[in-house]
């Protein structure tokens, strides 16, 4: 019986709660917001203008039935000065961003209310920021290989090309680039650095954003000695080569293997005893300023002989007598990385590799451990320096 009272109960009141319902309440707003606001910061919603950049406000009522009511603007307090509201909801930003020093941000806010005028009550109120219309540089980057430079006295370096201002829209990203020290490094204001200093020396080169803000950012300069060139293997079309490497002498393509990444000579099958044993001429095709040179074993492969020991010549011209850059020697059995070994820079059109007999190691030369087996270099580098 009591469950049906609290039933009865209910109907009542369900039916009280609509015969309260005023019909003169019938399309009036419940809720506003403006579609220019945004999220200034955590829980705080607000309107932004840009200096010198009017705005014009869009609200959206609900429930849609409405949405023909008329919406009244109005500031909340007394206005400070930093915008002009019209009736029909346009704000004009008045403030500008002062001529020199630190830019506020904002410049200025003053308080709106937007209300809808239908009885309901319904309103919302906003702070409007006025923002600066400049965008200051926030960083200055460099990317990694621009970050340290390391170049020969007399040479350039274009450091433009790694330098990124940031943001993107900044209103000024023009930049200057100043030398620490002009006896080491010059720079234009293209950001091309000279370097005029002795070998070891550093300086910094810093770029610094020309707006007021005035972010920056720094190279690090080093004065480097004369780099090598790297000329790769198979050499270039304009080289030639001649050998007496076994029966193969003068055709050096039958001299490489199908990668052409080794020359060896199978007619050569036992341990060299008698100096020179045989060599490699490279016609480079024009003198050039060569100054190092690379070697690297084939392979722990026993079958082949490896050489240990090598002599190193040059000349300029074909009539030329050779010049002796020294002997070398070479890690036994070590293979895959290369081995460089220095000169003392020439000018050389002619390059001779002699493959000499190496010297006595535990009764044996330093060949390899091999009695019999073919010649076999696995490559070999020649590095040059920049003309």
């Amino acid at each position: 019986m009591k469950k049906y009272i609290y039933f009865l109960a209910g109907i009542l009141s369900f039916g009280a709660l609509f015969t309260s319902c005023d019909d003169d309440d019938f399309g009036k707003a419940v809720n506003i917001t403006v579609e220019n606001a945004t999220n200034l910061e955590s829980d705080i919603f607000g309107v932004i203008v840009t200096e010198g950049q009017p705005l014009q406000l869009k609200p959206f009522i609900m429930p849609e039935s409405a949405r023909e009511n008329a919406i009244s603007y109005h500031f909340a307090g007394e206005p400070t000065g930093a915008i002009d509201l019209s009736e029909d909801g346009l704000i004009t930003p008045k403030l500008t961003t002062p001529a020199e020093g630190a830019i506020p941000s904002p410049l200025g806010t003053d308080t709106i209310i937007v209300r809808v005028d239908d009885g309901s009550g319904t309103f919302v109120r906003y702070p409007v920021r006025v923002i600066s219309n400049i965008v200051l540089v926030s960083s200055i980057t460099i990317q990694s290989g621009g970050q340290t430079a390391e170049v020969e006295s007399g040479k350039t370096f274009d450091l433009s090309q790694y330098v990124t201002v940031n943001p993107a829209n900044a209103t000024d990203k023009s930049v200057t680039y100043t030398t620490e020290d002009e006896t080491v490094a010059t720079v234009d204001q293209n950001g091309l650095i000279t370097v005029v200093g002795e070998v070891g020396q550093t300086t910094n080169i810093v770029i610094t954003a020309n707006d007021r803000g005035k972010q920056s950012a720094t190279c690090r300069v080093k004065v480097a000695a004369e780099a090598p060139l790297y000329v790769g293997f198979p050499f270039s079309d304009n080289w030639g080569y001649s050998s007496n490497l076994g029966t193969k002498e003068g055709d050096m393509k039958n001299l490489f293997d199908d990668k052409n990444s080794t020359f060896w000579a199978p007619d050569i099958t036992v341990r060299p005893i008698y100096d020179p044993v045989c060599y490699l001429d490279i016609n480079l095709g024009e003198p050039i300023k060569f100054g190092q040179l690379g070697y690297r074993h084939r392979s722990l492969n026993y079958s082949h002989l490896q050489c240990h020991t090598f002599k190193l010549e040059a000349k300029k011209t074909e009539g030329d007598a050779w010049t002796d850059l020294g002997e070398f020697v070479t890690t036994p059995l070590k293979v895959d990385d290369y081995q460089l070994f220095q000169v003392e820079p020439i000018e050389a059109q002619y390059i001779r590799i002699t493959f000499v007999k190496g010297h006595l190691r535990d009764g044996k030369t330093d060949w390899n451990y091999s009695e019999t087996g073919n010649v076999s270099v696995g490559d070999l580098q020649v590095f040059v320096y920049n003309r």
